[in-house]
């Protein structure tokens, strides 16, 4: 069957395609766009002459689904310690967070980033920023917030301005931040390495709390998200049926790493994705990295193990066994500023032994199943929105290129690391 060219209809040729799926790449394929959506995927062979003339060549170059980081922080400042971030953070005004949010956003933009879901906000400053992007006043990705993550007091990121201390308070505080228009629920399992009076190998909440959580959140329509960096609090967050896991970490209350028999036992039960982050310093544990030694010294000092395959040797069983895992950066923390993702997806190809297409597919459509937006974007498929990303090269056998260009929405917003600007902003 020879496809031919229809009104509005816009072509792109790519040498090869990763549709998202985890399966094998295609070559020589052509992608038709309409409007803001994807309408055709079909090899490059079956287009008339008509289609091919007026066609984008991309055949020197890899296209993917854009990429969803699904676990950012877009207020925070990439320091190269955790108390630079979290002073600035607390000392700046609302005016200047929405600065260095929207500065955040168009770095996601330029390193192929389509969709982030943003789980550190304050003051509902992301979900203005959010709104601003989707009328086009901003440019950057499409944003799914949680506002200011539910906390303790004096828990983990307790310095965003939202905490509760009973099931009362945790049902009051998720009723407020669901009428004021958050997408997802963001709740504080545990503590963590950002707030220095927290303890990260201990929970915050107790079962009866977090399903409260969920179960107001759900009654609102927003999915959960729990970070969750022991064990325990992994426990408790499956018992109350939390969304998603944060991070994941199954270790013992001394920082060990556990058998992951156990966590899967309890995922395969449930519908609960997990969100793998490998942030900065996972990267300069990519083997041909080369770090600043203040990097490689942080490394060292989180790692369990000493290795990048060896700390997250948990994850393959769980991709195995068909548990939903999506791939984020935690973009925003010390060492991850937003336009590396590419270097996220390395971290996954060498730390799960995955393939390329795998780890592209655990950075879109795995991401989308866990977001909820799964029917929207995520795959290069007839009927999802254009969010493309383009890399340089077409050999996926062992690696990802650079980004090369960027599509949202089926309109060109980077090409060569510069942002188009149109009528799209």
């Amino acid at each position: 069957m020879t496809m031919t060219t229809t009104d509005g209809l816009r072509w792109l040729r790519g040498g090869t395609v990763l549709t998202g799926d985890g399966g094998d790449p295609l070559t020589d394929t052509a992608i038709g766009l309409r409007g803001n959506l994807i309408e055709f995927i079909t090899p490059w062979a079956e287009l008339d002459e008509e289609s091919r003339a007026s066609a984008s060549d991309l055949s020197a170059h890899t296209i993917a689904p854009g990429f969803i980081d699904a676990h950012v922080h877009l207020l925070f400042t990439c320091e190269v310690d955790h108390e630079v971030t979290r002073t600035a953070f607390e000392t700046s005004s609302a005016a200047e967070l929405a600065l260095t949010g929207a500065r955040n956003a168009v770095e996601s933009l330029l390193g192929g980033v389509t969709t982030v879901r943003d789980l550190g906000d304050t003051r509902f400053v992301v979900l203005a920023l959010r709104d601003a992007i989707a009328a086009g006043t901003l440019p950057g990705p499409r944003v799914l917030s949680a506002g200011a993550p539910l906390t303790t007091t004096g828990g983990h990121l307790h310095w965003c301005g939202n905490t509760a201390d009973s099931v009362d308070e945790v049902r009051k505080a998720v009723r407020v931040l669901c009428s004021s228009g958050v997408d997802v629920l963001k709740v504080m399992a545990c503590g963590g390495n950002m707030t220095r009076e927290s303890n990260v190998h201990v929970p915050q909440f107790t079962v009866e709390e977090l399903t409260v959580a969920v179960t107001e959140a759900h009654r609102f329509g927003r999915r959960t998200a729990a970070h969750a960096s022991n064990a325990e609090s992994i426990r408790r967050s499956i018992a109350a049926g939390i969304d998603t896991l944060e991070h994941c970490l199954w270790r013992d209350e001394n920082g060990a790493p556990l058998p992951a028999d156990e966590l899967l036992e309890l995922l395969l039960p449930t519908v609960t994705s997990v969100t793998v982050t490998l942030a900065g310093i996972q990267r300069v544990m990519l083997s041909d990295a080369d770090p600043e030694p203040v990097e490689l010294a942080a490394a060292q000092a989180t790692s369990p193990t000493g290795g990048l395959a060896s700390d997250y040797e948990w994850v393959k069983p769980l991709i195995d066994a068909g548990v939903n895992v999506a791939l984020a950066s935690d973009a925003g923390v010390r060492f991850t500023p937003f336009r590396g993702f590419h270097e996220t997806v390395r971290c996954g190809i060498e730390g799960f032994g995955v393939t390329p297409s795998q780890a592209v597919g655990m950075a879109t459509h795995n991401a989308a199943k866990s977001l909820g937006i799964a029917d929207q974007v995520g795959l290069i498929a007839p009927g999802l929105r254009g969010d493309l990303a383009v890399m340089e090269g077409t050999d996926v056998s062992r690696n990802l290129g650079a980004i090369h260009q960027v599509y949202r929405n089926g309109r060109l917003v980077v090409d060569r690391s510069q942002l188009v600007i149109g009528d799209l902003f």
